[in-house]
């Protein structure tokens, strides 16, 4: 285990980040598809809604609630204003096991088997920055940087 780790907010949830670690980020969605392309083709399911993978994309993260490395450990009240985490978006979908939900009713013969998959995305994370303030501008400094494989 790495001694340089951070914590992040991201759709309601806190997560630990550590340099070249993955996280699956359920409801990760880039960005909303034309759905007037979608009803002009044609109705075959295989063709609507095929995935096509894409390159890894930067994922940058400003929600920052902590950052510690071998020598110095900031806590945000309730965020640090400059820090960002850096990470790419790995290509693909990955689905999680089946949960299937079942209604009944005792004598009523009302029974209801649902069943679904929650997809997610997975995120590498690269590099951990820091927003150093000039007089005029702003500098992005690298403190951790990842390997890139």
């Amino acid at each position: 285990m790495t001694n340089i780790y951070s914590i992040i907010e991201s759709f309601g949830r806190q997560f630990w980040v550590e340099p070249d670690k993955f996280q699956d980020f359920y409801n990760f969605k880039l960005s909303k598809s034309d759905k007037s392309s979608l009803r002009s083709s044609s109705r075959n399911f295989k063709s609507d809604y095929a995935h096509q993978p894409e390159k890894a994309k930067i994922v940058l993260f400003d929600r920052v609630m902590f950052y510690s490395d071998e020598n110095n450990v900031y806590l945000g009240k309730p965020l640090l204003n400059n820090f960002r985490i850096e990470g790419s978006l790995l290509p693909g979908v990955r689905k999680k096991s089946k949960l299937v939900v079942f209604k009944m009713r005792a004598k009523k013969a009302y029974r209801r088997k649902i069943g679904y998959r929650m997809s997610s995305r997975r995120v590498r994370f690269d590099n951990v920055l820091r927003i150093m303030s000039s007089k005029k501008r702003y500098d992005l400094q690298v403190l951790v940087k990842g390997t890139k494989t």
